[in-house]
């Protein structure tokens, strides 16, 4: 059986938990440089705000109904994700964490999953602050689509537990295709094509035409469906890339700023790396202006370089990204973007030492300095800019990682 809990609104939530004067009030959280809405609060969602949506257009919305913008605080909703997991992986034999708000429990059959999920949801509500709904089902699709169910349908409570062949049957007769996990949009105009426009159709439809039609996939989604658990078997793909790339605040002239941008992604960037137990070999450099500029004054350029050996040691990939931004920069020319690739990458375990670089094991110096970001110490290196690279006018106190931020009681 698999257990799916998934944190409603959970941006939102999260802003909520300090703020108890936001509660049933609309809010949304604001992407990068305050953009487009990531998340919304139930009442924000009664009023037509679409996710994506960007803020220009639905602030005077908001403002009418005496709404709240939020601009997107990461490290808060890091920090309490964080906490969710901890009281799953307590609860529960088997966690995998999906996504930021989202993780997936594999039980075995049997017990009363029900009544227990039902205790760690309480749970996680009085320790975290954030409600989450749950699917209880046979696969993976199954619980996902018992999920959406649950926090969609206020009779449920929060949880549902698809137990039955019935229960499974009417649920799947009441889902448009477009709703089943992995049917993505050009997937459901094929599917649509073919006749299928529900999730029984597709559970319905036998094996070889499905097969001849949509591949492995729209089998695999098929035998989900009718609970037969198959995606476990599927391989997780290994990441070929990591990419760290943002639109900046203000159009920038300056090399010297640009580089110090640089340097900020591609510290990220070799955090992501090594938090994946991974390695790289070529580093990329991309630079453009904004593309509503004039045609005269629009710029866009990207080069490589592969690295002596495969190394997980940020300034290694520093010093390549930097000599590659000379290379792609041009004056007169005012940069609304720019980014690092770390691609040509090998988990950790698997780089071989060789004669003019013996030492191919994970450097020290950088799981420290991993760790002291983790928990939330400001420390970089010197050549990597203090300056907000992002527009936030709207950010809340890093309440639960910034001892100047703690919340007061009084």
């Amino acid at each position: 059986m698999y257990l799916l809990f998934d944190c409603n609104n959970f941006f939102a939530s999260c802003e909520q938990v300090f703020r108890p004067d936001w509660r049933r009030r609309p809010l949304v959280v604001l992407s990068n440089n305050d953009g487009c809405v990531i998340s919304r609060s139930a009442e924000a969602k009664s009023l037509g705000i679409a996710m994506c949506e960007p803020y220009f257009k639905c602030r005077q919305r908001l403002e009418a109904a005496g709404g709240i913008a939020c601009s997107a605080n990461f490290a808060l909703y890091s920090d309490l994700s964080d906490r969710m997991i901890s009281i799953l992986e307590s609860s529960l034999p088997e966690v995998q964490q999906y996504s930021i708000d989202e993780a997936f429990a594999v039980v075995q059959p049997g017990p009363d999953w029900e009544q227990e999920v039902r205790r760690i949801r309480r749970k996680i509500f009085r320790w975290v602050g954030i409600t989450a709904s749950v699917g209880i089902a046979p696969t993976r699709t199954l619980a996902k689509l018992a999920n959406e169910t649950a926090k969609k349908n206020p009779q449920h409570l929060g949880v549902l537990s698809l137990n039955s062949a019935e229960q499974i049957q009417s649920l799947l007769e009441e889902t448009p295709v477009e709703d089943v996990w992995g049917v993505g949009r050009k997937l459901r105009e094929r599917m649509r094509g073919a006749g299928i426009r529900s999730a029984a159709q597709l559970a319905a439809t036998p094996a070889g035409r499905l097969l001849r039609l949509f591949g492995v996939h729209g089998e695999r989604l098929s035998l989900e469906l009718q609970g037969v658990s198959c995606l476990d078997e599927m391989d997780a793909p290994q990441r070929t890339q990591v990419m760290v790339s943002r639109t900046l605040s203000e159009a920038i002239d300056d090399p010297n700023l640009l580089r110090d941008a640089l340097c900020r992604f591609v510290e990220k960037a070799g955090r992501i790396l090594r938090s994946e137990g991974l390695m790289a070999a070529a580093v990329y450099v991309v630079l453009r202006t904004s593309r509503y500029e004039d045609a005269d004054r629009l710029y866009a350029e990207s080069s490589g370089c592969t690295l002596a050996c495969h190394t997980d040691d940020t300034r290694v990939f520093t010093v390549a990204a930097t000599s590659l931004l000379e290379s792609v920069y041009r004056p007169g020319y005012r940069y609304r973007k720019v980014g690092v690739l770390l691609t040509d990458l090998m988990p950790s375990a698997e780089v071989q030492p060789t004669f003019e670089h013996p030492d191919a094991s994970p450097n020290p110096l950088m799981e420290v300095l991993d760790k002291l970001q983790k928990s939330g110490h400001n420390i970089h290196f010197a050549n990597t800019s203090s300056a907000p690279l992002a527009h936030r006018a709207h950010v809340s106190p890093a309440y639960t990682t910034s001892w100047d931020d703690l919340p007061e009681a009084r």
